[in-house]
């Protein structure tokens, strides 16, 4: 059994409702009069249930087999999603249900890295990560890409019930795919902060944090964006939210390839300096991404899919090393900080966003945002960098 295939699948089918917010945030905006900084707290309630979550799960895969977790944590997740359309009915109610369903990927995504870490020889354990990793964007991608294909003929919450239930088919999947893997030699199972007393450990969940803020700006509003700029070329509010996400899933999707296309660079070059080199060359792009609005439309795209593959290809570099640096009775305690910064980035850059456009700021200025942080966050991998094989 492929153990990274079947996890890989665990993880696209949790996600796989968990973009219909951003596919619709602006008829969820109109439809419930809120702001864009309220909206946003929609979107980013998945992301603070998952860093509250990660703070007792991820620790607990010291102790605990990660099967078991995984496979509580997926029932968590797909039973929120199916409620969503059910008990969503303003922005609270909907930031409560998108909390849960964060809760119940905490338990899926780092214990699976994890869990692939553990079953893959060190030469080839960036790749092996790396495919993993790639399908989160791939569940993303095909979450943008199926909200808007079923938008047009279920509405919004049709939508989120449909892919909510095809969601629930991760809890046997998690359970056959974990059913073998190595008994977990920790004896504690609470968090265990001495681990950021370890510079490399350190400096490369920093970096992952950064790479976290930047990515979660695009993931936020990139659909958003592409969905302003149709509208402005005389699309239907509805049109255009249905292309622009599925346009968006396009640009995001490409992040399949390049999360593993990043881990192999890094069994070559070495963690510290594909991560930073990568991280460098996405930063440049958020910079100017966001001016492109009023750019010829095939400029727009091939932008975007670069930037797509750029600002994902990362990734999985961080959640290996992670995994390699850390003690080995303490691996679930860095990644609950990993997780935690990481996560908490991803909470507060929608957010941020938002704030921006609310104050009238265009979308240059926020994509720029994402590039500044990113940037800033990444630099502090050149100590490491400089020795790296």
């Amino acid at each position: 059994m492929n153990t990274t295939f079947f996890l890989g699948l665990v993880l696209s089918l949790a996600l796989l409702p968990s973009n219909v917010v951003a596919a619709t945030l602006l008829i969820l905006r109109a439809e419930w009069h809120a702001s864009a900084f309220a909206i946003a707290w929609v979107f980013a309630a998945y992301q603070v249930g998952y860093l509250i979550a990660v703070l007792f799960l991820l620790p607990l895969t010291d102790r605990v087999p990660a099967g078991r977790v995984m496979a509580g944590c997926a029932v968590a997740s797909s039973t929120a999603f199916v409620l969503f359309p059910f008990l969503a009915h303003g922005v609270w109610s909907a930031a409560g249900l998108r909390l849960l369903a964060g809760l119940g990927l905490a338990g899926i995504y780092l214990p699976g890295v994890r869990v692939v870490a553990a079953a893959t020889a060190p030469p080839r354990r960036g790749s092996a990560v790396g495919a993993y990793v790639s399908a989160f964007y791939l569940g993303t991608a095909a979450s943008f890409w199926l909200s808007g294909a079923l938008l047009p003929s279920l509405g919004w919450r049709g939508a989120a019930l449909a892919l909510g239930v095809v969601s629930a088919a991760a809890l046997p999947l998690a359970i056959l795919a974990t059913r073998n893997t190595a008994p977990v030699s920790g004896t504690r199972a609470h968090l265990d902060l001495s681990v950021l007393r370890d510079g490399p450990v350190l400096r490369t969940i920093l970096a992952y944090t950064g790479h976290s803020w930047e990515l979660y700006v695009s993931r936020g509003w990139l659909a958003a964006f592409v969905t302003s700029v149709l509208a402005a070329r005389g699309l239907s509010p509805t049109a255009a939210a249905s292309a622009g996400s599925q346009w968006a899933a396009l640009m995001a999707g490409l992040g399949t390839p390049g999360v593993w296309l990043g881990g192999w660079l890094s069994d070559s070059l070495g963690r510290s300096r594909a991560a930073l080199g990568i991280a460098l060359a996405s930063g440049f792009c958020s910079l100017w991404f966001g001016l492109l609005g009023t750019a010829p439309w095939a400029l727009l795209v091939a932008a975007g899919c670069v930037y797509g593959v750029l600002v994902s290809a990362d990734s999985a570099i961080y959640s290996t090393a992670v995994t390699e640096l850390a003690p080995r009775d303490r691996i679930g305690s860095a990644q609950a900080v990993q997780a935690f910064l990481g996560f908490g980035a991803t909470a507060a850059a929608p957010l941020a966003a938002g704030w921006l456009i609310d104050l009238g700021v265009g979308w240059g200025g926020v994509f720029a945002l994402a590039g500044v942080v990113g940037l800033g966050l990444a630099l502090s991998l050149l100590p490491l960098a400089r020795r790296s094989k």
